[in-house]
């Protein structure tokens, strides 16, 4: 499993992109949504406009998030793409605060997986942001 933003599609190869926004993606390689995974109205409405800051929403989203069997989650996504790989895609770009890192960091510590970017690779997230995760080397 992976996530990843609207943006990076440029490919049109069969694929297990996988929208967890709120909105559609109106990107015509996006076959399938997730709807259960994207921050409700109210939550989305009030983060856009800045009504609650950063630590309120994602205190609200893992509410939400808690209230989900991660389970069930990982089963549902992995059905709905019939055997392709799950890419759970939204708007946020890779440099900007956006909910796929909380999922990805709720599946992760749940389930016990390892959920990279999509071309990006292994990642570190923390409070909604990633960096790609660079490996020290001896020399």
């Amino acid at each position: 499993m992976k996530t990843g933003y609207f943006k990076q599609i440029i490919d049109i190869q069969k694929n297990g992109f996988i929208s967890i926004s709120l909105y559609p993606s109106n990107n015509e390689f996006v076959n399938y949504e997730y709807k259960s995974l994207a921050p409700n109205w109210k939550l989305h409405e009030n983060f856009k406009t800045k009504k609650i800051s950063e630590d309120q929403f994602i205190s609200a989203y893992k509410e939400q998030l808690e209230s989900m069997n991660p389970n069930k989650v990982y089963e549902d996504l992995n059905a709905l793409v019939s055997g392709l790989e799950p890419i759970l895609m939204t708007d946020g770009s890779k440099k900007k605060f956006c909910h796929r890192h909380l999922v990805a960091e709720w599946l992760e510590n749940e389930l016990g997986i390892i959920i990279e970017e999509y071309k990006v690779g292994k990642v570190i997230r923390s409070k909604g942001y990633m960096k790609k995760n660079i490996n020290p080397t001896l020399f």
